[in-house]
């Protein structure tokens, strides 16, 4: 169940940055990514909000600011 969460989430995260493999979600960066824009990044944490019924602080919100860490913050989250 953990992991059909897991995929549902990275695979909704693809499409709102217009990727299509966790390969090159990890590279990203939300400074060097013109996609990831401010927009996309509260899209971003609705859904992780939504999905994952948890409430995320301001402080943990801005720490996220690449593939990296956005793939940590779900497995955090989904064991």
């Amino acid at each position: 169940m953990k992991n059909l969460l897991k995929q549902k989430l990275i695979k909704s995260i693809f499409k709102i940055l217009k990727v299509n493999n966790e390969k090159k979600l990890l590279k990203l960066n939300k400074k060097n990514y013109d996609k990831w824009d401010s927009l996309a990044h509260l899209q971003i944490m609705f859904l992780l909000e939504k999905i994952l019924k948890k409430k995320f602080s301001l402080s943990k919100i801005n720490k996220i600011s690449s593939g990296k860490s956005l793939i940590k913050i779900i497995n955090e989250n989904t064991r």
